[in-house]
């Protein structure tokens, strides 16, 4: 008997071998990187031990929100403090220290490295992600990565309008197929009627090279 996720594999071959257009989210999708991102939100707020679990929960829950955004929600909704200047400024320096080397250096998802050399010669690539853009940059250069893509964009981006606007340059949604880790990402290709490989439930990229 063919198991879900043989189903799923195969499903997501077909979609791979339609696409001219494959664009892949970072964070926790080519990159095993998502809990340095969440224990560096811990360290910025952990001042407020009281209020530890509202602001995890925010933050861990509203994955497509640009940090800035996160950092004034916790101040002046969770905290109910002044979000001034200087306290913007210290977030940023924090969370700078807490995540770039650390992401630069982190492990790559499964087969995520030898799927994007494999592919690479025979159809177009993007990277999309809710990173700051000129940060995003600096760990693609880290990584030696820069020359994977033939976009980058990070934040601050909708990652569903920035695929219509992909579709609206001579691509046909169906060509287009969205790589990502969350809900978010999967509404997002949704809302733009591209296709959608779920990383969590892929697993390994490799088995997308596999013959059937």
């Amino acid at each position: 008997m063919t198991s879900a996720a043989e189903v799923g594999t195969e499903s997501w071959k077909d979609l791979l071998k339609k696409s001219r257009m494959l664009v892949f989210d970072f964070d926790g999708t080519l990159v095993d990187s998502v809990s340095i991102k969440w224990r560096a939100f811990d360290r910025c707020f952990e001042r407020f031990p009281s209020q530890r679990e509202l602001i995890s929960a925010y933050c861990r829950g509203n994955n497509h929100t640009p940090r800035w955004e996160k950092f004034k929600h916790v101040y002046e909704e969770i905290l109910r403090l002044p979000y001034t200047r200087e306290v913007e400024q210290e977030l940023h320096r924090c969370f700078e220290r807490e995540t770039t080397e650390q992401i630069s250096r982190a492990p790559a998802l499964p087969g995520a490295p030898e799927f994007l050399g494999r592919i690479r010669p025979n159809v177009r690539t993007a990277l999309l992600s809710s990173t700051p853009h000129e940060i995003l940059l600096t760990i693609l250069e880290k990584r030696g990565w820069a020359n994977w893509f033939d976009e980058v964009q990070g934040a601050p981006v909708n990652k569903a309008a920035w695929l219509k606007r992909l579709v609206a340059k001579g691509f046909a949604p169906d060509q287009v197929l969205f790589f990502g880790d969350t809900a978010e990402d999967a509404a997002a290709a949704r809302e733009a009627g591209c296709g959608f490989i779920p990383v969590p439930d892929l697993q390994d990229f490799r088995k997308l090279l596999e013959n059937p």
